[in-house]
């Protein structure tokens, strides 16, 4: 029912636009019921899958039919992807940090490695032993580097 899908594929909107039949027009809200949940009607088929009518653009499968498209969107699957990208859009949706918050945070990291970091001496002490290391293991694979 579902197959992964090739990037590139077009998608179409919803059905034609103008007089609606009964028929058109449920097919038209259960599409755009489906384009909320990032699943689109396939501009053109195919050659692959040329029995798959629609493409979840967000798992990056391809559909059958409707009926397939409800099944897909109650997956596991589905369901993890849409709300990794709920929360990829409220984190893009944040307002940038204030100038306060800047230097709370800078103020943080600082304090951070005066605790935790290293000494300048410590540093000039582990930059030797890297030196001699590098020096021994060029004698014997003269390509490697550390």
């Amino acid at each position: 029912m579902h197959q992964p899908v090739e990037e590139g594929t077009e998608v179409r909107p919803t059905v034609e636009e103008g007089p609606l039949t009964e028929q058109q027009l449920g097919l038209r809200q259960a599409e755009e019921r489906l384009y909320r949940d990032y699943i689109h009607r396939l501009l053109k088929q195919s050659p692959e899958y040329p029995n798959y009518q629609y493409l979840c653009k967000l798992c990056s499968v391809h559909i059958e039919n409707i009926q397939g498209a409800h099944k897909h969107i109650k997956e596991k699957r589905h369901k993890k992807n849409i709300m990794e990208k709920q929360e990829e859009n409220e984190l893009r949706a944040l307002p940038p940090p204030s100038a306060a918050q800047l230097r709370a945070v800078d103020a943080a990291v600082v304090e951070t490695a005066r605790q935790h970091g290293i000494s300048e001496e410590d540093f000039e002490v582990r930059k030797a032993i890297v030196v001699r290391m590098e020096g021994i293991i060029k004698r014997h694979l003269s390509g490697c580097t550390l």
